[in-house]
């Protein structure tokens, strides 16, 4: 299951949506009530693993 949220977190960040839309969609699709702030932590993970393998 985290990989098919970390897949949606990456997808929706490459069309430039927000953290609360992001949210509500996996709400929505996956029945998964995520916090906020949880949602932004696997963002910037996520952005910081990308800037260690460039």
């Amino acid at each position: 299951m985290k990989c098919l949220i970390d897949k949606s977190v990456a997808y929706s960040l490459r069309k430039g949506k927000k953290a609360e839309v992001i949210r509500r969609y996996i709400r929505m699709k996956y029945r998964i009530n995520m916090d906020l702030g949880t949602i932004k932590e696997r963002i910037k993970q996520m952005t910081n693993n990308q800037l260690e393998l460039t």
